[in-house]
């Protein structure tokens, strides 16, 4: 009973459920940035309310920003999985079969394949960082946003008793 490699690793399946949780990452990712422009944009337009709290919907766009990058890089990850699952598939026919000239094809195709997304390796570390020093900075804009919904509810209290 010999161990051969096209037959004992399913990798090309792995790929597969990549691809999906990928694909529901983005899709669920777009809807949130989608809703949260929307409510972001509905509470800037309440006067007092979106200029006490402009703080606040700031890091928040800086969130939904974040949001959508994340699910744009899904949406690569998903077509990249994609083609790696084709590559996968070719190599693992070519083992098969016994075809070395498939098979070192099918290797030079994932060191090219490889090579050409490496830059969106680069972009996710990039939303990465991001995302930390979004977090590290949301704290004193909501903060700030508490205190300017305080002063101002307060301020609209006390000219509302003070009108006859």
């Amino acid at each position: 009973m010999g161990f051969r490699l096209g037959d004992k690793l399913d990798i090309g399946g792995l790929a597969r459920i990549g691809k999906k949780v990928l694909g529901e990452t983005s899709r669920i990712g777009h809807k949130i940035a989608t809703t949260g422009n929307r409510v972001v944009n509905t509470v800037e337009r309440v006067p007092v309310l979106g200029t006490a709290l402009a703080p606040a919907t700031g890091v928040a766009r800086s969130a939904l920003g974040l949001v959508q990058n994340v699910s744009d890089l899904a949406d690569v990850g998903s077509t990249a999985l994609g083609g790696a699952e084709s590559i996968i598939r070719s190599g693992q026919e070519a083992i098969r079969t016994g075809d070395t000239l498939g098979a070192i094809s099918a290797l030079r195709e994932g060191q090219k394949f490889a090579k050409d997304n490496k830059s969106n390796l680069e972009r996710a570390r990039k939303v990465a960082t991001d995302s930390t020093s979004l977090v590290r900075g949301s704290g004193s804009a909501f903060k700030e946003s508490g205190k300017n919904l305080r002063t101002g509810v307060s301020g609209a209290i006390r000219g509302s008793l003070s009108d006859p």
